[in-house]
């Protein structure tokens, strides 16, 4: 399978890096950065994390969530059903050796054969870049998310909502309790190549919506992934914001 991926990420106004990547076998937590890859894999994990803003050690957060699932994955033998009990692993580790109130948001994609596996934890997203729309494939742990999913706002307002950033779930000890009432979300799907994924932090999506980011990226993804970052750059950033483009050919 050839793989195409374009990184980016940026600080904004933040005091210290939050977000990180995991990029293949790269781990990337950097004020700024915009690279573009090529290269072959039979499988492939990707993962964007968000450590909380204003918690503390939200930086160390996602890099040990990045570093874990390094560590801990073989993308060739992880099937989908295991994906949770691995997160659920990393979260314990993560409470004998991360501060206490500390957490991080997880969006992750793993690639084997032509079967995707997209999982997250929090409001960090993944979609599934169509020739005509941006499909949404995660499913955010929000507040908002809950209000949606029964019914009581539209759409329409949630992009906007006073409370659309506090979420609900994640990993860390942050979110130990959370862990009792909510799961990762899992999503499968079989692809036939070429096919094309935008996995990212909070930072793009409260930015842009899914048709503005779609604007920027179609026909070619990897190849508009800094048509994309300066769009998101001139519209002010407000937080950390980093994403991965992946192409599958």
């Amino acid at each position: 399978m050839n793989v195409r991926i374009f990184a980016a990420m940026q600080k904004g106004p933040r005091n210290r890096q939050e977000d990180c990547l995991l990029v293949g076998a790269e781990i990337v937590q950097a004020e700024a950065l915009a690279k573009e890859s090529r290269f072959n894999a039979d499988c492939l994990l990707l993962a964007a994390c968000d450590g909380l803003g204003g918690h503390e050690a939200g930086d160390r957060a996602s890099r040990f969530v990045c570093s874990e699932l390094k560590a801990r994955c073989q993308p060739e033998s992880l099937h989908s059903d295991a994906i949770p009990l691995l997160l659920k692993d990393i979260q314990s580790a993560s409470r004998q050796l991360l501060p206490a109130n500390c957490g991080t948001t997880v969006a992750g994609l793993l690639v084997s054969g032509e079967t995707v596996h997209a999982f997250n934890a929090g409001d960090s997203r993944i979609y599934r870049i169509e020739e005509k729309q941006l499909r949404y494939v995660s499913h955010d742990h929000s507040v908002v998310q809950g209000l949606l999913d029964n019914f009581l706002i539209l759409e329409e307002t949630a992009h906007n909502h006073p409370y659309k950033n506090l979420i609900e779930f994640g990993l860390g000890p942050l979110f130990a309790n959370s862990w009792q009432n909510h799961s990762v979300f899992l999503h499968t799907e079989a692809i036939e190549p070429p096919a094309a994924f935008l996995l990212c932090s909070d930072g793009l999506s409260d930015k842009m919506d899914a048709d503005a980011i779609h604007r920027c990226l179609a026909p070619n993804p990897v190849e508009n992934g800094r048509t994309l970052l300066s769009a998101v750059s001139e519209k002010g950033l407000i937080d950390n914001t980093s994403f991965i483009i992946v192409e599958l050919a």
